[in-house]
């Protein structure tokens, strides 16, 4: 199902959220046997440039991690046995490192105003 999803996701960003939330509906255990089912580096290429595209639209950091750490422990050998496949991983840590400073900025803000609003209380 994942690979199917992969075709309509090559268009814009709407299409992300029908994979996302397809996976989301999913159990555990089912997100573990569609990302197996990732075997063709094609389908590898897909799955991290979806991710890529979440990190983008500012939507399901924690799944995108989630996500990304089932599939690194899954098809880790295979990822760094293939170098066309490295321009995609960097560009999903840069992408992370970015997604990340803004969360954590944001988190940073949002811990100011209400230690401000805890002592005007």
């Amino acid at each position: 199902m994942l690979t199917s999803l992969f075709l309509q996701c090559s268009r814009p960003f709407s299409a992300d959220d029908d994979l996302f939330d397809y996976i989301k509906s999913l159990s555990p255990a089912a997100i573990d046997v569609e990302l197996r089912s990732l075997v063709t580096l094609s389908h590898h290429q897909q799955f991290l440039h979806a991710l890529k595209r979440r990190l983008l639209s500012h939507k399901d950091f924690e799944a995108v991690q989630t996500l990304e750490n089932v599939f690194l422990r899954l098809h880790g050998d295979v990822l760094i046995e293939n170098v066309e496949l490295r321009s995609e991983l960097e560009e999903l840590l840069e992408l992370q490192k970015k997604e990340s400073e803004r969360i954590l900025e944001l988190l940073s803000s949002s811990l100011g105003t209400l230690a401000f609003v805890r002592d005007t209380m």
